[in-house]
């Protein structure tokens, strides 16, 4: 008997042993997940602007080149390379030895023609006082032949004459240009930064004067964005390296020519010129980026991009009427910006529309 009393108490024992450690480890019941929330936005009433973004270097605007205006020997020059010159100020001075030799034989020459013009004068008037005439006609044809042949010579001779004082006049005007003076106000750079030679052609580039006061921004467009934009539009341009700093650019002019490419399966080209206010940060070469506004509306509603739907061809979005029970509404697009999309017809400023 004593020992089913034992049993007994050794099994309830171990069943109150185990019952405890179910108690202690029994998982817990996982909780049940909540609802989550429905994303709402609000429909807006705001201006939205389309943007197109371009890239390129700025240029200076104005860029004067002097030409050697005779051909001779480099006297002096009076401004380095890369120096800043005003208007009217002496560039540099052309050797005018050779010049002014060339000016004395002509004006010999055309002395020596004029005296020459005037005894040919003189004898044909002494001839014209003692001519008998002939008692033959071949004498009377000899004699007319005489006054013929002085006649054009004379009249040759006045053409020469005429012909190498307009040459005397030419070299005269050229030695007025012997001293090459600024054309206009900027930094004057060599055509070479090393210059070798010290002779001058007519007509050959010396260098050009650069009105670093005036920078244009040059940029290029692909053919899918080129009918966005024209001339007149405003631009926000910045400095690559810099982006704090806006200036302020309208587009000057859009080329109608592609630029020519290497590679004839991609997109075309094309030049667009902008226009910039002075600004002493502005210098040729830099590298700069553009903004241009092609499209803007006032007073556009706006729901996010996010919100809207489709389905087979159909766009709608989820209204909330306010009771938590979202319905579709079927609406009209128009413009997309960024994240947000412009609603033509179906909502109204103020209206949610939620994410299911």
């Amino acid at each position: 008997m004593m020992k089913w009393v034992k049993r007994i108490a050794t099994v309830a024992v171990l069943l109150g042993v185990g019952f405890f450690l179910y108690l202690q480890y029994k998982p817990e019941p996982e909780p049940q997940p909540e609802p989550q929330p429905m994303i709402t936005f609000e429909v807006t009433q705001e201006a939205i602007s389309q943007t197109l973004k371009v890239k390129g270097k700025s240029v200076y605007a104005e860029e004067i080149e002097v030409y050697a205006p005779l051909s001779a020997k480099i006297h002096s020059w009076n401004r380095k390379n890369g120096e800043q010159v005003k208007k009217g100020e002496v560039l540099m001075a052309l050797d005018i030895k050779t010049l002014q030799a060339e000016l004395k034989s002509l004006e010999f020459d055309i002395k020596k023609m004029k005296l020459d013009a005037k005894i040919q004068e003189i004898s044909q008037q002494q001839d014209a006082e003692t001519e008998v005439i002939g008692a033959t006609g071949e004498e009377r044809k000899k004699a007319f032949l005489d006054r013929e042949g002085k006649r054009l010579t004379n009249e040759l001779g006045q053409e020469t004459l005429a012909i190498k004082e307009q040459e005397l006049s030419a070299k005269k005007s050229a030695l007025a240009t012997a001293v090459v003076y600024a054309p206009t106000s900027g930094v004057f750079l060599y055509n070479e930064a090393d210059v070798k030679s010290r002779m001058l052609s007519e007509g050959q580039l010396i260098g050009k004067i650069v009105n670093t006061a005036l920078v244009k921004f040059k940029a290029t467009v692909s053919e899918l964005d080129v009918f966005r934009i024209k001339p007149g539009m405003s631009v926000e341009v910045q400095l690559v390296g810099q982006k704090d700093k806006i200036f302020a650019g309208v587009i000057n002019s859009v080329s109608q020519f592609p630029k020519l490419a290497n590679d004839s399966s991609q997109p075309s080209e094309f030049d667009v010129v902008i226009d910039l206010k002075q600004d002493k940060q502005l210098l040729g070469g830099l590298t700069l980026e553009g903004e241009i506004e092609t499209q803007r509306k006032e007073n556009a509603i706006v729901v996010p991009t996010l919100a809207i739907m489709r389905d087979q061809g159909a766009v709608y979005v989820m209204l909330d009427p306010g009771n938590g029970q979202p319905v579709r509404r079927d609406i009209k697009t128009g413009m997309e910006v960024g994240d947000n999309t412009e609603i033509l017809k179906g909502l109204k400023a103020g209206d949610i529309v939620v994410i299911p």
